[in-house]
């Protein structure tokens, strides 16, 4: 889950309902759904403009106390600036909060802004102008008076910004020129003695001397290359609207239409067939109730859960995602509500529970931000014990791409063996895990890809997450994982072996995860009395790899994380492995990566999944191909029982062609 200590916008898509998805392909709509779709979009040129910089001072930044970042530190570090764009030509957008100095010790991305803004026209002249609060202001208390851009007064800089649209080279940094970079004295904060350049972003050991950027104009997608995935996805057809409550089996077809937040409830069973595209309108989103879902997607005909906004025109939290809400297991001692606009009670009351059954399935665009800091996922499941996931793909989300508060334990109390002998097919073992997944990928999103809590005890196997550069659009969380995992909620901190209050105890075998080296960024963070095993993974470009906390760190009356984390090949970038158990054969974990472990990805990442760049996620780390997510060429792949064979289309590289890689 995504909190709210460094940035407070987000990206927000200006169209309701995109008019480019009315088209001439057949669906199960009717010409009135069609005049719903096209009703909000309006005409004329527009661009989207994403920047990614840094305010310094002239060109210059060290980590430590953040120096260089403008303006001088003004008598305390918690404190962000405000940065507005004013045009004529400003559609909407343009403004953003810069990262605040954290401490002393400084943090790499302070003084970033992220700015997305839409213009009328292909060029046009812009005014950008910095304010901080008042320097008596401190950004402390709930609400923090420093996430009120209101309370920004104090002028201290300003800078003119030319932007030419180059539609043929969306990622060209000579789109956007800065002149007239200015510091400006105010009574009440210190005035630089250098003065204001924006440049880009710092790494840790190089500071850019460009902002990055990406383009899109409204009406103008190109995306060469594109999958089978994505091709369904952007797919337009005539869509059947609903809204309300479901509460009887119902068969979608082939276009759908969120209005709202949908529940389906009553043991009802939705059924999505091979092929179908769920649009959802932004506020909408799909609650199962102690109710069912069934997605019968193939490779070649992949389920698609889609923005309703034009193509080229999605970005993170355009829509709510998927929740379920079942009766499994869940170590509250009592019922909590979920996130999102309406909440719902969880655990369910025995007997209310609700059963997901995905197959080649794709999520994309989710995650509506219900207030500052609580945002929906694209896949939220709450005590599900019936599940089964094959194929499945969250993909730009604005929070975590796949969360689960409980479930999964099965009928006997959780027994992962150890290292050196995994317990598959015993008592508690892989096989007798009532949440089953296999084959997932979590990409392109701003918070974790999977998290874990509250007494989730499923088996997962063969799973990847990639994260996207800030460019590609969206502002990331304080702390974005790979894998958040905790073990208990706060209500109960002593949990033992029963059924109820078991702390999350899953299976986790052959995952890759993949980062571009954010600030406060970590591969696995487990916490709260976490345990698990996890095999045969891969980490790399997180600014900590594991992070294990002990009982003293996760908080009082937690438990220690037991964790057994078996090698783990990554880069070398540190580790808090404090309780958990780290087993190797060697004695010592492998942290020699310079680079991706896989055969390709980075030229995804950079262009945003655009211009034809699709990965290729095979293991490539000499003497472990045969670990990760998608073991090279050649590695047999087996089931859970670790005895049977699964073969799946494309072999494995399972995840190419039905999957999505553009990030808009």
């Amino acid at each position: 889950m995504k909190s709210l200590n460094k940035k407070v916008s987000k990206v927000v898509s200006a169209l309701a309902v995109a008019i480019a998805l009315v088209g001439c392909d057949s669906g199960g709509g009717s010409s009135g759904a069609a005049l719903a779709l096209a009703g909000l979009g309006g005409a004329g040129y527009e661009a989207t403009v994403i920047i990614n910089g840094k305010l310094t001072q002239s060109g210059t930044f060290a980590k430590a106390n953040c120096a260089g970042q403008f303006p001088a530190n003004f008598g305390t570090f918690a404190k962000p600036l405000y940065v507005k764009l004013t045009s004529s030509k400003i559609v909407s957008g343009g403004t953003d909060f810069t990262v605040a100095c954290a401490s002393a010790g400084g943090n790499n991305d302070a003084a970033e802004f992220n700015i997305t803004t839409r213009i009328s026209a292909s060029s046009a002249t812009i005014k950008g102008e910095v304010f901080s609060v008042p320097d008596t202001t401190v950004c402390t208390g709930n609400p923090n008076p420093c996430d009120s851009a209101s309370n920004y007064t104090e002028l201290v800089g300003t800078f003119d910004m030319a932007v030419a649209v180059d539609a043929a080279d969306p990622t060209s940094v000579s789109q956007v020129t800065f002149s007239n970079e200015t510091g400006v004295v105010d009574p009440d904060v210190a005035a630089s003695s250098a003065g204001l350049q924006i440049t880009g972003t710092f790494d840790g050991t190089t500071l850019g001397s460009n902002i990055t950027l990406i383009t899109s104009v409204k009406g103008v997608y190109s995306n060469p290359n594109a999958t089978v995935g994505e091709n369904k996805c952007d797919s337009i057809g005539n869509p059947e609207i609903i809204s309300g409550n479901i509460s009887s089996n119902k068969t979608l077809g082939a276009f759908t239409l969120l209005r709202g937040t949908v529940t389906v409830t009553n043991g009802a069973t939705i059924t999505v067939p091979a092929g179908a595209v769920v649009y959802g309108e932004r506020g909408s989103a799909l609650f199962f109730i102690g109710a069912n879902l069934v997605t019968n997607g193939t490779a070649a005909n992949p389920v698609c859960f889609t923005s309703a906004q034009a193509r080229g025109s999605r970005f993170p939290g355009d829509w709510g995602g998927l929740t379920f809400i079942g009766s499994g297991n869940n170590t509250r001692t009592a019922a909590a509500l979920t996130e999102g606009t309406s909440p719902q009670s969880y655990p369910l009351s025995s007997g209310s529970s609700s059963s997901v059954t995905l197959n080649y399935t794709i999520n994309e665009f989710a995650g509506t931000e219900v207030a500052p800091g609580d945002e929906l996922n694209s896949y939220s499941q709450y005590a599900i014990n019936n599940g089964t996931y094959n194929f499945v793909q969250a993909h730009r989300g604005l929070d975590d791409s796949f969360e689960w508060w409980g479930g999964g334990r099965g009928a006997n109390a959780t027994d992962v063996g150890t290292a050196a002998s995994p317990n598959l097919t015993g008592t508690g073992g892989a096989t007798e895990r009532t949440f089953k997944g296999k084959f997932l990928l979590g990409t392109g999103g701003m918070d974790d890809d999977f998290d874990m809590d509250e007494g989730f005890s499923g088996a997962l196997k063969y799973i990847i997450a990639v994260k996207y550069p800030k460019v590609c659009g969206g502002t990331p969380s304080t702390d974005p994982g790979g894998m958040e995992m905790d073990g208990v909620d706060g209500t109960t901190k002593t949990p033992s072996a029963t059924a109820g209050d078991e702390p999350s105890n899953p299976f986790v075998d052959q995952y890759t995860l993949i980062g571009v080296n954010e600030t406060a960024s970590y591969a696995e963070r487990h916490r709260e009395g976490m345990k698990g095993l996890f095999l045969h993974g891969l980490a790399y470009a997180f600014k900590q790899i594991i992070k294990c906390e002990s009982a003293a760190t996760s908080g009082s009356g937690y438990g220690d994380s037991t964790s057994i984390i078996d090698g783990l090949v990554s880069d070398s970038n540190p580790d808090q492995v404090q309780t958990c158990t780290l087993t190797t054969s060697t004695g010592s974990r492998d942290t020699s990566l310079t680079s991706a472990p896989v055969a390709s990805i980075t030229t995804t990442q950079s262009n945003c999944g655009f211009l034809g760049f699709k990965p290729d996620l095979k293991t490539n780390v000499s003497g472990k191909t045969s670990w990760g997510g998608a073991p090279d060429t050649g590695t047999t792949l087996y089931d859970f029982d670790g005895t049977t064979v699964v073969t799946p289309t494309g072999g494995n590289s399972w995840y190419s062609g039905w999957s999505v890689w553009r990030a808009r």
